[in-house]
């Protein structure tokens, strides 16, 4: 198998080759828009991409997204790998694979640091097979129903994607959130304010008045253009002990079955549950973290993937 020469990623110059690599192996297209909101996320200055060339063609392309991300407290950077692309013509003729991969880790190495990310079965076999990455968890779907008479102690309102209220509610909930990133109004105001695609809804959580969480609500129609038929709830900032119970109280108010994606670890009471065929993984080369760490504090919600 013959080698690859990679380097960093230049948005202006690669663009249309990225754009037409994209096309081919995922069958959509991903707007010069698309790729800045997602790689270049206002807390940071430079992206953390790479691709691969065959003469003047782009065959290869590798991408850690920068987020904020903390472990019991302290800020650490977070990355996501995301988009990995191989054009299917060079798969089995060049080793990009492991190159394109092993560029990006010696590239976030400095300091204390957490990679992560999300992927079907088959590409984490693959990372797992080369002594990369191992599994924290497969990704289940949780759903809650309406009709389930839940307390009607709880109030939602609707509340601005880049307010206040959302730093008001990252504070209470910071310390329960162990390893995870960080979700304050900067994030919420990047991920679901700005996204280029997507539109969403935040509604915070009121018990007799007083704010004591949000969720966040896809908004591009339930059962349409192939989404399932339940509401999801991307994300959701509320202490363990009242987490079902709002979703079932906003169940029975709006009369909508929802789906949300926790860990494991912080979801057991949910009495309905699917396996997503999504697998959450750990990239433990350099990593500063054990996947035992993951496996029992890492806080993830399908906002943690871009694709929600």
């Amino acid at each position: 198998m013959s080698k690859l020469t990679t380097r960093a990623l230049d948005p202006m110059q690669d663009s249309e080759g990225l754009i037409d690599l994209f096309e081919t192996v995922f069958g959509f297209t991903v707007t010069p828009q698309m790729w800045a909101w997602k790689y270049l996320p206002p807390w940071t200055k430079r992206h953390y991409c790479y691709v691969a060339y065959d003469g003047d063609r782009v065959i290869g392309y590798f991408g850690a997204v920068p987020q904020r991300g903390q472990v019991r407290g302290q800020e650490i950077p977070f990355f996501q790998f995301a988009d990995f692309m191989v054009h299917p013509q060079y798969r089995r003729k060049h080793d990009y694979f492991d190159l394109g991969l092993t560029h990006v880790l010696e590239d976030i190495t400095q300091g204390p640091h957490l990679v992560y990310g999300f992927s079907d079965h088959r590409a984490f076999l693959w990372f797992k097979r080369l002594g990369l990455s191992q599994l924290v968890e497969k990704a289940v779907t949780r759903y809650v129903r309406p009709g389930k008479r839940a307390s009607g102690a709880f109030e939602f309102r609707d509340w601005d994607l880049a307010g206040s209220e959302v730093d008001l509610v990252w504070e209470q909930q910071a310390s329960h959130c162990e390893i995870g990133l960080i979700r304050d109004a900067q994030y919420f105001g990047w991920r679901y304010g700005h996204h280029p695609a997507n539109s969403y809804r935040l509604l915070g959580v009121y018990i007799l008045g007083d704010p004591v969480g949000c969720i966040v609500l896809g908004n591009d129609g339930a059962g349409q253009n192939g989404r399932p038929a339940e509401i999801p709830v991307v994300d959701a900032l509320l202490p363990d002990e009242i987490l079902l119970p709002a979703l079932q109280s906003y169940c029975d108010e709006s009369r909508s079955s929802l789906m949300i994606w926790l860990p494991e670890h912080r979801s057991r009471s949910f009495p309905e549950a699917k396996e997503s065929g999504t697998h959450v993984y750990h990239f433990t080369k350099n990593s500063s973290f054990s996947t035992e760490e993951l496996k029992k504090g890492l806080y993830y919600t399908m906002g943690d993937v871009d694709w929600w």
